[in-house]
């Protein structure tokens, strides 16, 4: 009987051992058969790697960043699935996120490339058009009074664009676009504003043109005429209708306003006359030829300004415009005079003196040959 029991028992946990071990054979086979991400979250870990090579987290960011949350779900759900008892694991979910994150990546790779290379040529052209437009500043207008906040906006563009071209030059293709178009904006405004103020100052270019036709034609009976072209910088001698001579020249630095008062640093333009002439140390410009401003006409507009309000009651007419020496700096610097080089100022004076008629002007050309036919 006990002999029986034993058997019993013997063929029990042989049987068991059995069914455990056909379950283990079993479990390995159903596992055998389940496919598993490993291989899928591989190719997507490399995709993501080159897209970001190819610097798609920069130029095709969307892309790149579903990419990463598709391969973020793909792992989680690995991991999910890992932690659950080894016959109820199903991969399925995080094979699907990781190739769609594979996917994903690959396109934003290829975008970005695209894009990249596109903004290589954009910005290349961009350089181009930002040169011109700094160009036009430069040839146009840099000489012009301008106001501060223009010449600010002017020398912004520059450092923009600079700096610009050193992210070019790096391969950040994305902040060299976003300094250029900082550039563009502040160019933009400064030959805006520029271009409006010289438009504006040539509208009275019919009446400088018959101040200029009629100084010559004074000069066609062989007496010597000044006439001064403010836009060009330069003053003429005129005799029998030909220019004998001409000097750089350098004005008041707020030379292209009408001049209106005392103390605000414009030239005039009009028809004047050397009153005096003060030679080489009787003056404190080397030497000067005194001009009679204000003439009458001076006096007429001065006093319709200050009877209208737009000159205070306060304001005077100012005087003391000058030719003078000193001149030759590169830069307008007068308080309203004419400045021109000691050696040009002695020969002027050799050439006029008192009684010579004196006409300046705002330009002796026109606008469109002033501005070469440039686009502004």
């Amino acid at each position: 009987m006990v002999l029986n029991k034993k058997k019993v028992i013997k063929w029990i946990v042989v049987v068991s051992l059995s069914i455990v071990f056909l379950g283990i054979t079993l479990s390995i086979v159903i596992v055998s058969q389940k496919q598993l991400p490993n291989d899928d979250i591989r190719l997507a870990r490399e995709a993501l790697s080159a897209a970001k090579e190819a610097e798609a987290n920069i130029y095709a960011e969307k892309l790149y960043k579903e990419s990463v949350q598709m391969y973020d779900s793909a792992m989680g759900n690995w991991s999910r699935q890992n932690s659950r008892f080894i016959l109820f694991r199903d991969y399925s979910k995080a094979i699907l996120f990781a190739k769609r994150s594979k996917s994903k990546a690959e396109d934003a790779e290829d975008n970005s490339i695209k894009l990249a290379n596109n903004l290589s040529k954009n910005v290349e052209d961009a350089f181009v058009n930002l040169g011109k437009k700094i160009e036009v500043y430069n040839k146009l207008f840099k000489k012009l009074p301008l106001p501060k906040s223009v010449f600010d906006a002017h020398n912004k563009s520059k450092m923009f664009l600079s700096e610009s071209k050193i992210a070019q030059e790096s391969g950040k293709l994305k902040e060299a676009e976003i300094l250029f178009k900082k550039a563009d904006i502040y160019i933009n405004h400064a030959n805006t504003v520029a271009g409006k103020m010289l438009r504006d100052y040539f509208n009275d270019y019919g009446h400088w043109k018959s101040l200029v036709n009629d100084a010559i034609s004074s000069s066609r009976g062989g007496s010597k005429v000044i006439l001064v072209d403010k836009t060009a910088h330069l003053l003429y001698v005129y005799q029998s209708g030909k220019v004998i001579r001409s000097y750089d020249a350098e004005f008041g630095s707020n030379w292209m306003a009408h001049k209106e008062r005392n103390g605000d640093r414009a030239t005039p333009e009009g028809n004047y006359h050397v009153t005096s002439e003060k030679s080489h140390g009787n003056s404190n410009y080397h030497a000067a030829l005194l001009l009679d401003y204000p003439n009458a006409e001076d006096r007429r507009n001065f006093a319709i300004k200050k009877k209208s309000g737009i000159l205070s009651r306060s304001a005077g007419i100012g005087s003391l415009i000058e030719i003078h020496g000193n001149g030759g700096k590169g830069f307008d610097w007068t308080s309203g005079c004419v400045g021109l080089r000691d050696r040009d100022i002695d020969d002027l004076c050799r050439l006029v003196g008192p009684g010579t008629r004196v006409t300046i002007v705002g330009s002796l050309e026109p606008l469109s040959v002033v501005t070469e036919g440039l686009d502004f």
